[in-house]
């Protein structure tokens, strides 16, 4: 499992770190931005996704990556 967040303030890393720690302790927590982050999820089942909301839908750049990573995983996204 990993975590995945688009944080602008650091509110929604917190959050998503918290998640983890419930989920599960050895997850890791990453930034959407991360370069060559497809490449570190290709061993990965379960995305846990958080990101906040910008005109009451998900950033561009969260919806890109939904559409990339849509075949084979397990998401778990908030807001």
């Amino acid at each position: 499992m990993i975590g995945i967040y688009l944080s602008g303030t650091g509110n929604t890393k917190h959050c998503v770190e918290k998640l983890l720690n419930l989920l599960d302790d050895t997850a890791r927590c990453i930034p959407l931005e991360t370069p060559y982050i497809i490449n570190m999820l290709e061993n990965e089942n379960t995305i846990v996704l958080g990101y906040p909301t910008q005109f009451s839908n998900a950033p561009f750049m969260v919806l890109d990556f939904i559409k990339i990573q849509s075949y084979g995983k397990r998401k778990k996204c908030f807001v």
